[in-house]
């Protein structure tokens, strides 16, 4: 964190300068207002210390290169309360704001390396040669959130689009500025670096004849099929989620042996999440926004009675839910993680953040993977593949196969399941014993409440910019 901010402090904010007006009774006086060259102010670097601390602490967030980058615009309108319920729910947001891993980092760097090589071969060359689609090389575009190589006044025009659109804006932004460097002066161009190359991108945002309003109706244009060359956020998904394989490969791999903490939970009422071993695998394959939470039961086969329109009663309220269920055949304790609200659909939904898993014996998780192996055209599979979520009144289930079997299924009454390798997440039968039926013993669900200050996440009596108690 020290050296986070003393290369912010010292360096990389020299030269903003404090917003012209203040005419807003919503925005308080910035706590990043440098004037002319002058490094940040004293309060300035209290605000930052105070922000970045308390995601770290609060959040459980040790690993996200563009936040320091982030959170210093918004303190240049915001108070540090206000910035960070902003952040917080950027991070539990399941549109990916912000990558908040080592590995979500470099699947966002190999990403936008896959869509540079599919629009712009030439340009990949290059890029490629140079070093610039490295991932220190997308330090300009990742890490420094554009302020290196924009305009003060581009970068806040920006965030406002960024508050909307999440990741998706970033690749798009991106990716077209790669079009500012035409095919002729590719040929031209003397690269010793990346930063020669982003240098080159440089000249031309900060030329007086670009427009960045005239550059955002390129990249949102009403009508054409300009727009369409633009990776859809569908599509960018399965394309973050797919690289993520590659990340693990390639990313420094610092080995700690440290135990993951278990996770917590409110009520001695629950059974089969008391076990600490139970709760610490948990902790380990929870997003790392969800890491700081603890688990608050909302339903059990024990105490509301068993079958689904007790558990569709209960659960229909509340997103990011553990369910635990006993299977008596294998006495075992396997389960799934929702992104999503269990409630009673005609269609699939969820997405990839979703996760089946065993927990006790031999546990292993099974998260979802996209399948980019030359099938991507096949509408047919693409769509059995993302059935993540379905919600009937006679079963629900995760995961799911040309066959209509599923990675886990249960039935109206919750007393059998069943449990086959699902497209996606190609898990094995979850009972283990390679036992595809099974019956249900007990089976409770958990949604998760965070530590700090109890409140329920992804709960719809929740207010999405809940400030209240910042």
């Amino acid at each position: 964190t020290q050296d986070v901010l003393h290369q912010l402090i010292q360096h990389d904010y020299k030269e903003w300068s404090a917003p012209e007006s203040k005419s807003s009774t919503y925005i308080a006086e910035p706590a990043l207002s440098a004037a002319g060259a002058d490094a940040i102010p004293e309060k300035g670097v209290r605000s930052l210390t105070l922000i970045l601390c308390t995601v770290q602490q609060v959040l459980g967030i040790e690993y996200c290169p563009p936040l320091p980058d982030v959170a210093a615009i918004l303190l240049t309108h915001m108070p540090e309360s206000y910035v960070f319920a902003t952040i917080r729910e950027m991070i539990n947001d399941t549109s990916h704001f912000l990558p908040v891993s080592q590995k979500d980092y470099y699947s966002w760097c190999k990403t936008y390396a896959f869509f540079v090589k599919r629009m712009f071969p030439a340009t990949f060359k290059v890029m490629e040669k140079c070093g610039a689609l490295d991932h220190q090389g997308l330090d300009p575009i990742f890490k420094r959130f554009f302020t290196t190589i924009l305009k003060r006044e581009d970068v806040l025009r920006f965030m406002d689009v960024f508050m909307l659109e999440g990741c998706k804006a970033i690749f798009r932004l991106a990716l077209s500025l790669l079009k500012l460097i035409s095919k002729k002066d590719l040929k031209s161009l003397q690269l010793t670096d990346s930063e020669s190359w982003w240098n080159e991108i440089r000249y031309r945002t900060l030329d007086p004849s670009f427009s960045f309003r005239k550059h955002l109706d390129t990249m949102y244009p009403k009508y054409g099929k300009i727009a369409k060359r633009y990776p859809r956020r569908q599509f960018l998904r399965r394309a973050l989620k797919f690289h993520e394989k590659w990340a693990l490969e390639n990313m420094p791999i610092y080995i700690d042996h440290t135990p993951p903490k278990p996770i917590g939970f409110t009520s001695d009422k629950c059974t089969l999440a008391k076990p600490a071993s139970v709760r610490s695998n948990l902790a380990k394959w929870l997003p790392p926004s969800l890491k700081s939470t603890k688990l608050d039961l909302i339903y059990s086969t024990e105490i509301h009675g068993r079958g689904l329109a007790s558990f569709y009663k209960e659960c229909q309220r509340s997103k990011n839910t553990v369910t635990l269920i006993q299977a008596i055949n294998t006495n075992s304790v396997i389960g799934m993680f929702a992104s999503h609200a269990w409630s009673i659909n005609p269609s699939s939904y969820g997405d990839g953040e979703c996760f089946l898993f065993r927990a006790d014996p031999d546990p292993e998780c099974f998260n979802w993977m996209p399948d980019f192996s030359g099938n991507i055209d096949d509408m047919e599979s693409q769509a059995v593949r993302e059935q993540f979520m379905v919600a009937r009144s006679d079963f629900i289930a995760m995961g799911a196969n040309s066959d209509g079997t599923n990675g886990l299924r249960l039935d109206r009454d919750l007393i059998n399941g069943e449990s086959h390798p699902a497209l996606g997440f190609d898990n094995e039968p979850l009972p283990g014993r390679n036992l595809k039926m099974f019956d249900i013993g007990v089976m409770e669900v958990y949604r998760l409440i965070r530590e700090v200050d109890g409140k329920a996440i992804g709960h719809d009596d929740n207010l999405v910019w809940d400030l209240q108690g910042l």
